[in-house]
């Protein structure tokens, strides 16, 4: 199934349904419909401000309904928006996305140095699950982005929170191995629920250790930790 894609098609049609996210832990979040579809003047400072490297073609990687595609679209660059599902990629056409493609940014398929800037803004950098998933996906950018290109990743920082239950889930995490903001997770959307994926959230010193295994270093990182849980981090290729 795809709930997420399907509620965000609804949403745009009128339904107000709600989206939600649970953990494996039993913990659930309402997912804000809204942010998906901001325009660049609500999007995070964090990414505003990287989006500021972001030269020539353009790979969004995790397009969604199209809200960065479209803001690189206005900046007069080239943007190539890959996501899996149907659902978004219909809904990103219809906003005016010129190229969207069905293709899981785990397996990117692209000739080498395709690309001068990639983009994984929403919380997108750790899609692949698992840092051995983050890893290869890392790699494989390296051969579909220029030499003097930049990856704009972007990922919330599990440890900044003081509430108990992510902080026991972080410690649930670590006694078995795992980095601490590596989450297994499900869609519920009106009656159904989705499958479970996982998903990485990575600190700013975990994403420089998974860069620098891949051949990336960072070489700036936007964030305002005091507002926002998410920071984007300028990687190139070292």
């Amino acid at each position: 199934m795809d709930l997420f894609g399907a509620a965000i098609s609804d949403w745009l049609t009128g339904s107000r349904d709600h989206l939600f996210i649970e953990r494996d832990d039993g913990y659930v979040d309402e997912e804000d419909m809204d942010s998906y579809l901001s325009a660049f003047d609500s999007f995070p400072h964090c990414e505003t401000e990287a989006l500021g490297l972001a030269k020539g073609r353009v790979l969004d990687m995790g397009l969604g309904p199209g809200r960065v595609s479209l803001h690189l679209q206005e900046m007069g660059l080239e943007a190539v928006g890959v996501d899996i599902s149907d659902h978004m990629l219909e809904v990103a056409r219809r906003r005016g996305v010129r190229n969207a493609v069905k293709m899981s940014m785990c397996d990117l398929r692209f000739p080498r140095r395709h690309f001068q800037t990639a983009v994984a803004f929403g919380n997108n950098f750790g899609l692949c699950g698992t840092p051995e998933g983050v890893m290869s996906m890392l790699l494989r950018l390296r051969d579909i982005v220029s030499d003097d290109g930049v990856f704009l990743a972007q990922s919330i920082d599990p440890l900044n929170t003081t509430r108990p239950e992510h902080i026991r889930y972080h410690e649930k995490n670590r006694a078995r191995g795992r980095m601490p903001g590596h989450v297994r997770l499900r869609f519920r959307y009106r009656d159904e629920v989705d499958d479970w994926f996982e998903l990485l959230m990575v600190t700013p010193a975990e994403m420089k250790m998974l860069a620098e295994r891949t051949g990336w270093r960072v070489s700036e990182t936007f964030s305002r930790p005091d507002e926002e849980i998410a920071y984007v981090s300028a990687l190139r290729k070292a």
